[in-house]
């Protein structure tokens, strides 16, 4: 592993170098332009990032953070839409634009460019246990890259973490600081460990591949943004009181729910939209005035940032290992039809609801099937309203995942109102 720097870098005299870490390099202006570039794979090896070339893009990660790149093979139109370049059979990546989207440190000093990785701090580290399944849950202040060394016993570098909680007592658990951030020991098990990485956490998991269903509920808005206020009622309070009905529901049939936020806080936009690539099924829940119920899932013909890696890795990943892989990357035109169905359960239920296809944030992200779910406040002004919604979403869940769904209960419906503008 390339040596990695961070912070306390001196400033640097030197014009039109980019300097990643310890590592001193050339930085180039396609176009003749002022939009400083370095070399995507240099920048990559230097600070640890995650590394692909697919289907006529670039993509650098940290963590569960992604910068996806176009690549140019005209200087000027890289400089101007900001776009990977092509050049002397080297791409090149907009330095500025990558640490905005990655979160890592940048300044200019007298004509050098600077990039390294913010510090980040371990919060705590969690044991659970799912059916057969083992899990380490690793929370930090902000996404890492987090890479394993070893097997077993699972030794993994969490490159930037300069700082960890004491060791848990009665755990073999342990910590090694080393120059480029700290390594972690975990206790020897049976399986190799797999990684997941999800918005300030790695999960290390081992055990069989037979794992649960995993299911996103993300409850719109929180916090001080209220949402759609109509008569009094709260749009933040309600989808997360379906929220929870949904999950219970979706728990007593065995299916592994994780909620964006299970109180009145607020969730930033990327971070929802970051829970939704380790989820099979991801919805999002808002509500508008009225009774009017749509069902957005996002176009394919536009980018889908997951599925496109995905589908790409998944023609050349090893048959042994696919299985892991396609529990993450649903099948094209999976959301649209989760959505049809989830229409049609309105429908048996007497609920007039449409689909529709947006191009939606909260849904470029994700790996399964992806549906944001606006919701009428005539259907959720009484507890039995949003328990009757829960269900209907609950069965089209279920069968989606091929599980068990109870019998249908249906309601008489409300008055046909107009629905409001989309949140």
């Amino acid at each position: 592993m390339a040596l990695i720097a961070l912070l306390g870098l001196g400033s640097a005299q030197y014009e039109n170098r980019l300097l990643v870490g310890f590592q001193e390099s050339q930085a180039i202006y396609p176009g003749g332009g002022s939009v400083a570039y370095g070399s995507a794979k240099l920048i990559a090896e230097a600070l640890g990032l995650g590394y692909l070339e697919a289907s006529g893009k670039v993509y650098l990660s940290i963590g569960s953070r992604v910068a996806a790149f176009g690549i140019s093979s005209q200087g000027a139109d890289a400089a101007r839409f900001l776009n990977a370049y092509r050049y002397q059979g080297n791409l090149w990546v907009p330095v500025r634009e990558l640490a905005r989207n990655l979160d890592l440190y940048y300044r200019n000093d007298y004509g050098a460019s600077v990039l390294a990785l913010r510090p980040a701090r371990l919060l705590e580290v969690q044991r659970a246990l799912a059916g057969s399944t083992e899990r380490y849950i690793l929370r930090f202040d902000r996404d890492v890259q987090v890479r394993l060394m070893a097997n077993n016993p699972p030794r993994l570098a969490m490159i930037g973490v300069r700082e960890v909680p004491d060791t848990p007592p009665n755990t073999s658990i342990s910590f090694s600081q080393e120059n480029w951030g700290t390594e972690i020991y975990l206790p020897q098990g049976g399986d190799p460990p797999r990684l997941l990485f999800l918005p300030q956490q790695v999960i290390v998991e081992r055990g069989g591949l037979a794992r649960l269903p995993r299911v996103v509920l993300d409850a719109g808005h929180g916090g001080a943004d209220t949402g759609v206020v109509v008569s009094g009622l709260r749009e933040k309070d309600l989808v997360l009181s379906v929220t929870q009905r949904l999950q219970k529901l979706l728990q007593e049939r065995r299916v592994e729910v994780i909620l964006t936020r299970s109180a009145d806080r607020e969730v930033p936009l990327l971070a929802r939209a970051q829970y939704a690539t380790s989820a099979q099924v991801f919805i999002s829940l808002h509500a508008a005035a009225g009774n009017r119920v749509t069902v957005f899932s996002h176009p394919e013909v536009q980018t889908l940032r997951l599925l496109e890696k995905g589908r790409e890795l998944s023609a050349r990943t090893p048959a042994s290992q696919r299985a892991i892989l396609e529990r993450y990357v649903a099948a094209p035109g999976s959301a649209a039809r989760f959505a049809q169905a989830v229409s049609e359960g309105f429908a048996t239920a007497g609920i007039v609801a449409n689909t529709s296809q947006d191009a939606m944030y909260v849904l470029s992200m994700a790996g399964g099937a992806a549906v944001m779910l606006e919701l009428g406040f005539e259907q959720l002004r009484t507890p039995q309203g949003r328990e009757q919604v829960a269900e209907v979403v609950a069965r089209a869940v279920f069968s989606y995942l091929g599980l068990s769904a109870p019998a249908p209960r249906t309601n008489t419906p409300g008055p046909n109102l107009t629905g409001g503008a989309r949140p």
